[in-house]
């Protein structure tokens, strides 16, 4: 049972005034987070205690981040790659799969993803020789139809990179639809952008046949982190990369060989102060039920959907208050729309299922400029541009001066929501 007076309570930052409502990109970090950040930066130099082995307690923090990032999305924590963050990761990935990329392979990318699970392959296709086919988004609703996939993906196929969730607008793309279909067809693998989907819904990247999931944790309220997830350790095998010097490797062992190419994809080292946070930020998700028992990932799996369900009313509470102004146009959610989202229990709100982000238009007045009015109202959201959306510039937002984004997150009241649609309402 999710208790929302209980979760805001856990975030120090709601005592100073302000109305968050920015979780996209600055979400805010709980107490149990920014505590482990400190005591980590603070002894990760330090010995470990002799009975855990040699090294330091950073190395420990950093054994610890990999198996709390396996247990979010249902890995193991010899797949899991680490990194500053997902776009940093990705670029490393996409420039180290020249054989999948060559010349006569195809790359299959979606116009509904963010730009950061776009551009490296986009540059990699035309580094190595590879052709991109895209897949559209259906405009009205932003949401990316499934379909359309049968028809894109052939015996060439090598990558097909789609996004779980749209950052901005919030709609679920069918990820396992989109795998049956690439691997009915082609040894191809599946990148799934997983940053916009982790903070609300359970991963478990098996049930998802992805085959690599990336995130990162800040908005989870973790730590400028990002991972990557290798579904089978084989994968790793075919990464050309310059390996981690390590010591003699005589042995054909597959974890040795994953455990060599995961230290060279984490090139330029890790921040074991940093990670030591990771298990915390997972951790916090796992406990916003506190019924929930059992393992990391089962406890995840029972207290996110009773979040999603609390943060979607919100996300819903908002689109009928823009809505009652006339005038403000919430994208992706059309006149004939009677509210926002769809229960984890199948009912239908929308035609669209949607994770709770929300962003929106007030005519006559650029995003930036609605932001800062926000701000000078003491409330704080984000605004997206054509650099930020290649969906929005499909569908023409960018051209308006952009939108106005809202993401949600565990702190979130309907005050906050009332607070923007009463500052809002003095605009139009």
């Amino acid at each position: 049972m999710f208790d929302s007076a209980r979760a805001r309570g856990l975030y120090v930052s709601q005592s100073d005034g302000w109305t968050y409502l920015n979780a996209g990109s600055r979400a805010q970090v709980p107490e149990k987070v920014s505590s482990a950040v400190t005591q980590s930066f603070r002894t990760a130099p330090l010995q470990a205690d002799p009975a855990h082995g040699a090294g330091t307690r950073g190395d420990a923090y950093v054994d610890a981040a990999r198996v709390a990032v396996a247990e979010l999305v249902g890995g193991t924590p010899e797949c899991v790659v680490l990194g500053p963050s997902r776009a940093a990761l990705l670029n490393i990935l996409a420039s180290a799969l020249p054989r999948m990329l060559r010349m006569g392979r195809e790359v299959v990318l979606s116009r509904v993803d963010d730009p950061v699970n776009i551009a490296p392959w986009e540059l990699a296709a035309d580094l190595y020789g590879a052709s991109v086919r895209w897949a559209e988004a259906e405009l009205t609703t932003g949401a990316l139809p499934t379909w359309q996939f049968s028809e894109l993906i052939g015996t060439s196929t090598s990558i097909v990179a789609v996004a779980a969730a749209n950052a901005h607008i919030g709609t679920v793309t069918d990820v396992r639809a989109i795998a049956d279909l690439l691997h009915a067809k082609s040894n191809g693998w599946l990148v799934v952008d997983a940053a916009a989907y982790a903070p609300y819904r359970h991963i478990d990247i098996h049930a998802w046949e992805a085959d690599i999931v990336a995130l990162d944790l800040a908005p989870l309220g973790g730590p400028e982190v990002g991972a990557l997830v290798f579904r089978d350790p084989a994968m790793l095998a075919q990464l050309r990369l310059a390996e981690v010097k390590t010591g003699r490797h005589s042995t054909p062992d597959l974890l040795a060989l994953a455990k060599r190419r995961v230290a060279a994809l984490e090139r330029g080292g890790l921040a074991p102060g940093l990670l030591g946070a990771v298990p915390a930020a997972v951790d916090f998700l796992a406990g916003l039920d506190e019924t929930a028992s059992g393992g990391r990932h089962e406890r995840l799996r029972i207290s996110l959907p009773a979040v999603e369900e609390y943060l979607l009313s919100l996300a819903r509470h908002l689109v009928d208050g823009l809505r009652d102004f006339g005038v403000v146009h919430v994208v992706g959610v059309s006149e004939d729309d009677g509210s926002y989202g769809a229960s984890n229990h199948g009912e239908s709100y929308l035609s669209t299922e949607r994770v709770p982000r929300v962003s929106f238009l007030v005519p006559g007045l650029s995003a930036s400029t609605v932001v800062e009015r926000l701000r000078d109202n003491g409330v704080v959201a984000e605004t997206v541009g054509l650099e930020d959306s290649a969906l929005f510039d499909q569908m023409g937002v960018a051209e308006m001066g952009g939108a106005v984004c809202v993401a949600f997150a565990p702190h979130n009241t309907r005050y906050d929501v009332d607070q923007l649609v009463r500052v809002v309402g003095g605009m139009v």
